[in-house]
C-alpha cells in the first residue's frame, strides 16, 4: 500500500507492508536496504548458531525501528519475524539521507527511537546480570510492563508476544526454568498467569 508520513508542511511517501503470523521480514546475512518502522503488531528477532539453536536478541513492538544495526556492516545481524498480524513502514536506505535534511520531524523522531532502543538494549543486560532466574523473569516483566505503560496500554495486564521457549532464550534461560520462576512469581502472590496472559 502507499502511506504518506506527514511532517511539517510535505509528506514522505511510504510503503506499508502487511506480515501474516510468522512472516519473515528480513534474513540474517541480507543487505541492509531500508529501515523498518513497526505500525502494529510484534516482531522477534534471532540469529541462528551453529547447532540450529535460536537465540531470540529483541522483541520489536509499535513504534520500534529495525535496520538501525545493519548500517554500519551493510548486513542484517538478526533474522526478523512476525509474531502475529503486522504491518511495518519500510524507509529506503537509497533516500533516507534526502528525507533527513528535507524532514527535520522525521530525523528527529529516528534519533529518539535509537535512543530509546539504547536505553531498552541496557535494560535487558541489567536483566540478564540477575542471578536467581526469579529475578531474572520478575525483571523481563517489569520490562514489558514500561513497554505496555509507553504505549498507554495496561501496565499490570500484560500479553506476552514471545512463547515460553522465546522468552527463555532471550534470558539465557531453560524453558523449564522459565516455567518454574513463573509457578514460584504465581506462588508469591505476585503475578497471576494464564498462559500468555500476566497480571502484576
Amino acid at each position: 500500500d502507499g502511506h504518506a508520513l506527514a511532517s511539517e508542511n510535505s509528506t514522505i511517501p511510504l510503503a506499508l507492508r502487511r506480515l501474516s503470523g510468522d512472516s519473515t521480514l528480513a534474513h540474517e546475512g541480507d543487505a541492509a536496504q531500508s529501515l523498518h518502522v513497526l505500525r502494529s503488531g510484534s516482531l522477534k528477532c534471532f540469529r541462528t548458531l551453529e547447532d540450529g539453536y535460536e537465540q531470540v536478541m529483541a522483541l520489536a513492538l509499535p513504534g520500534d525501528v529495525l535496520g538501525f544495526d545493519a548500517l554500519h556492516s551493510g548486513r542484517m545481524p538478526a533474522t526478523v519475524v512476525s509474531l502475529e498480524v503486522s504491518t511495518v513502514y519500510t524507509l529506503p536506505l537509497t533516500a533516507l539521507s534526502h528525507w533527513r535534511r528535507e524532514h527535520p520531524a522525521l530525523d528527529q523522531a529516528l534519533l529518539l527511537a535509537l535512543s530509546r532502543q539504547l536505553a531498552r538494549a541496557a535494560q535487558l543486560t541489567e536483566m540478564l546480570a540477575a542471578v536467581s532466574s526469579s529475578v531474572r523473569l520478575a525483571r523481563f516483566l517489569l520490562y514489558m510492563s514500561a513497554q505496555s505503560a509507553e504505549r498507554g496500554w495496561s501496565p499490570r495486564r500484560l500479553r506476552l508476544h514471545l512463547g515460553r521457549r522465546e522468552i527463555a532464550s532471550l534470558l539465557g534461560m531453560a524453558h523449564e526454568t522459565v516455567s518454574r520462576s513463573f509457578t514460584t512469581l504465581d506462588e508469591a502472590g505476585l503475578v497471576q498467569v494464564d498462559n500468555r496472559e500476566i497480571e502484576i
